[in-house]
């Protein structure tokens, strides 16, 4: 019996030595593939809360810009839709001794993104009873909750990062 390899051998060696390889490769590009996916999962929902960010800024700059003479219910409306829009994408979180009195989306603690759509709609609908005074108050509340609001959203979707990533995957 020879001890030494034969060709045969040498072929084996070689073929695990390139399938190795290729399971090494296919693991690398599943990985880099998840990590796509996993990102362009988040673009597209960050794309969609910014949509609806772009509508809630337009009615918070209209709210800013009102005339005290407007019919504020068209405006009111818009906000009370975007407020429950809103939770589709900031559910309220934890509980609450009154959630069983609670439909589902209204359990637990509101976020504090909505919380400065709701300010803006509870300062619109004290305006028509509202004096000089009142009114400057419920703008200054208004000018608030909107720096509020635009703090969290550029928090939620962090457009620094949104950029880089961008810019990352350009080169591929």
């Amino acid at each position: 019996m020879d001890s030494g390899f034969q060709i045969s051998d040498w072929v084996g060696v070689i073929s695990a030595g390139v399938s190795v390889l290729a399971v090494i490769l296919n693991i690398a590009l599943t990985s880099r593939q998840t990590r796509v996916s996993v990102e362009n999962f988040k673009f597209n929902n960050d794309t969609q809360v910014m949509s609806w960010a772009n509508r809630v800024v337009i009615a918070m700059a209209e709210a800013y810009h009102l005339n005290p003479k407007t019919d504020l219910h068209a405006l009111a409306t818009t906000l009370s839709a975007l407020i429950d829009e809103g939770r589709w994408f900031f559910p309220n979180v934890g509980k609450k001794e009154t959630d069983h009195q609670k439909h589902g989306a209204y359990q637990g603690t509101r976020q504090a993104v909505l919380d400065s759509i709701v300010a803006v709609y509870d300062a619109v609908i004290a305006m028509p009873g509202a004096n000089d005074q009142a009114r400057q108050e419920l703008m200054s509340h208004i000018h608030a909750a909107r720096r509020a609001f635009v703090s969290e959203i550029q928090q939620a979707v962090d457009p620094r990062r949104r950029a880089w990533v961008m810019d990352r995957f350009k080169k591929f």
